[in-house]
């Protein structure tokens, strides 16, 4: 019973020899330096891989997050000539009414020009109503300084508004500062035509972490910047904020239905597509490229088991002699090859999801010593950390497929060794 326990597949004598031919030294007809180059570029590709995925989902998690964190899912705007106020709060309620829209709410939005302490900006205002913009949680949580629920209080130049916080830094304005924001609109005097004007009090100042939104928007009340925009004519655009944002295109036809009325439709995907589209193929591309790092990492294990079956061909000999089988010298070299390639694909990941857990902080110490900052938000357009999120089904793959790279590597000269004929090696060794 001992003999056949032994013998059997994957048993303890062939787990034996596999890994005393894998430790055996380059006198002895080993390979063990080489499986050592091979483990380590199994491991360094597998991590290397890990974290740039990561980097990537999370670059992707980040502008949608911060997209739809400060402004609405899916924008309608009515097309319907001279429309009015009863019309447009009907249209709302419609909107509002569909299964899926979480809100409903009217705004307006223009792009202008802001100055302050003898300084220009260009800006996007918001008009929007103040319970509606609490909503934005992005918003609400970002908020700085001053408070975001005095948006709309005051009278003339005390009306309250709110502010991003590079914008603030850009005009040095603190709460309670103010800020003339130019409209299009222009007024006859006698001097001629000359632009409408406005000036407002910093209410409050927020920050997103997007950094476009920093310094652009202003978020005004929305009776108050239809007043100085449209001359206190309103538009009908309203914004849709959904239960599941990803559920857009099965919505679009049911809005264009409720409307009731001539509409276009814009969603947070078609105002940001080209950023999305960019991020999505160089996900794909970066995916492409780690998977074929992966497969050249794995030629040092084809050319270590190539190396350790030549130097062996007479211990397979004498081993084929004493009754041990094809199939035997087969996973004799299989466990071999597959131990490096199993151990460097799971070091790898160890390896690659630490550093994606730690990355802020081997951010911060890089910086340190260098003293450059290796991720400026006015040029990433986002926070000052590299964004990461680690996706457990894609770590799950890539252990996958270091796996199926390793075995395919080791399995055509294991194949070849189970070929070798006994009476030929010993003949002429």
């Amino acid at each position: 019973m001992a003999e056949v326990t032994q013998n059997a597949p994957f048993g303890s004598v062939e787990r034996k020899i596999s890994m005393r031919y894998l430790r055996a030294k380059k006198t002895h007809g080993g390979v063990g330096f080489i499986a050592v180059i091979s483990f380590t570029c199994i491991m360094l590709a597998i991590a290397a891989m890990i974290t740039i995925m990561s980097i990537m989902n999370g670059f992707r998690a980040d502008m949608i997050r911060l997209t739809i964190g400060s402004e609405g899912h899916i924008y309608v705007q009515s097309v319907q000539p001279d429309i009015t106020v009863a019309e447009i709060e009907a249209l709302e309620q419609r909107m509002q009414a569909i299964p899926g829209v979480e809100n409903a709410f009217q705004f307006t939005q223009h792009f202008t020009g802001v100055q302050a302490n003898g300084q220009f900006a260009l800006a996007q205002v918001i008009g929007i109503a103040k319970d509606d913009l609490m909503a934005f949680e992005l918003i609400a949580d970002g908020v700085i300084q001053g408070d975001l629920r005095s948006l709309g209080e005051g009278e003339g130049s005390d009306h309250a508004i709110a502010i991003g916080s590079a914008m603030a830094a850009g005009l040095s304005l603190q709460v309670g500062d103010r800020l003339l924001v130019y409209s299009p609109r222009t007024r006859q005097t006698i001097s001629g035509a000359v632009p409408v004007r406005k000036t407002y009090t910093i209410g409050a100042i927020f920050d997103v972490g997007l950094f476009v939104t920093n310094q652009t928007y202003i978020y005004m009340d929305l009776d108050e910047a239809t007043l100085l925009f449209e001359g206190g004519k309103v538009k009908g655009d309203i914004q849709l904020r959904l239960e599941d944002p990803d559920e857009i295109d099965e919505l679009r036809p049911q809005i264009f239905e409720q409307a009731g009325q001539p509409i276009r439709q814009m969603t947070w995907k078609d105002r940001n597509q080209s950023t999305a589209s960019a991020l999505r193929v160089e996900q794909v591309a970066m995916r492409l490229i780690f998977m074929i790092v992966v497969i050249i990492a794995a030629f040092p294990v084809l050319a270590s088991m190539i190396m350790l079956v030549k130097n062996k061909s007479r211990d397979i000999a004498i081993l084929r002699t004493i009754g041990m089988t094809r199939a035997g010298i087969l996973r004799i070299f299989l466990m071999s090859g597959a131990t490096v390639g199993i151990l460097g694909t799971l070091v790898g990941l160890i390896v690659g999801v630490l550093f994606c857990l730690n990355l802020y902080s081997i951010q911060l110490f890089i910086e340190g010593i260098m003293g450059v900052q290796l991720f400026p938000q006015d040029v990433y357009q986002l926070t000052d950390r590299i964004p990461v999120k680690i996706v457990w089904s894609e770590v799950a793959s890539v252990a996958l497929w270091g796996f199926m790279i390793s075995a395919m590597a080791v399995f055509w000269p294991a194949w070849q060794a189970s070929k070798i004929d006994p009476v030929e090696a010993l003949r002429y060794d």
